[in-house]
């Protein structure tokens, strides 16, 4: 057990998402500056409760301390969200779904920010019990091909109209339809290129970064269609 701040030098430290909201898209990938930092930041993607967990590794490679922290994240309802979608052709069913949120937006509202680091001096935290595997992990994948996850819908026209809304930036999008075995739930993942590595993909991630300031977006194996 980790008893002051000497206790942890030349330490490594490990964060993880032990449970989330089952519409968030959150990994290791989320945290900034990265997963191995001592001090930690992530923007949540959708509201609901966040079970982060931090296990400290001593040099001798033990676990001297290990503890899961919940936050509860509220959505803000106080701003209205307006966009421009001229010069797109969209179906009446896309018409009539929810607005995605991308840079053009004249009006967002963002989840707080939350930051987090190891406590000095723990104090004691009733253990919670967390078993759930990330979703999705089932659907069968193509070997050695990798893809950039935008943004996932419920309805296929929500999706449509999210890929609608970036036209102007010449992607390569596609929309894939996900059925989580987990839980039974179907969602429509808006997705950007096919890679032959995962190299590949981060760099072209990090400049749709740019494109996309508001998007937690992220880098998974190219999925089978369902």
């Amino acid at each position: 057990m980790v008893k002051s701040i000497e206790d942890t030098l030349a330490c490594t430290y490990g964060w993880s998402f032990n449970d989330k909201p089952e519409a968030s898209n959150m990994d290791i990938l989320s945290f900034q500056p990265n997963s191995r930092s001592f001090n930690i930041s992530f923007v949540p993607d959708v509201a609901g409760d966040y079970v982060v967990a931090y296990t400290i590794m001593g040099p001798d490679g033990k676990i001297k301390d290990e503890k899961e922290l919940l936050c509860s994240i509220i959505e803000d309802t106080s701003r209205t969200e307006t966009i421009d979608e001229e010069g797109y052709a969209l179906s009446e069913e896309a018409l009539s779904a929810p607005l995605p949120v991308y840079g053009d937006l004249k009006s967002t509202a963002i989840p707080e920010k939350k930051t987090y680091a190891p406590p000095t001096v723990p104090k004691a935290v009733t253990p919670i019990s967390r078993s759930a595997q990330p979703r999705g992990q089932k659907i069968p994948v193509i070997p050695g091909k990798y893809t950039i996850q935008i943004s996932s819908w419920k309805t296929y026209a929500g999706a449509e109209r999210a890929t609608g809304l970036l036209a102007n930036l010449n992607l390569d999008l596609y929309i894939q339809k996900a059925t989580f075995e987990e839980t039974g739930e179907t969602w429509y993942r808006v997705r950007a290129g096919n890679f032959d590595t995962r190299t590949a993909a981060r760099n072209a991630m990090n400049d749709l970064k740019i494109k996309l300031p508001r998007e937690q977006l992220w880098i998974d194996l190219v999925r089978q269609d369902q």
